[in-house]
């Protein structure tokens, strides 16, 4: 289940701040600081972008972070 802290590590292990992070899921940085707060809940697109980009991260660490 994604929730506030696994949205908050996510962005940390791809080694972002929260504007780089915004600009990856297409919405303004208060956004993802609500989400990070656990204030507001990502909606469906957004859910499936931190999907992909943790597939990516681990498959990145996996491979030595080439």
């Amino acid at each position: 289940m994604i929730n506030n802290k696994y949205i908050k590590r996510l962005r940390e292990s791809l080694l972002l701040n929260q504007e780089e992070f915004a600009d990856k899921m297409a919405v303004d940085v208060s956004t993802v600081s609500r989400w990070e707060r656990g204030v507001q809940k990502p909606k469906p697109v957004h859910l499936r972008r931190m999907v992909r980009l943790d597939k990516t991260a681990a498959v990145k660490q996996e491979e030595g972070g080439k």
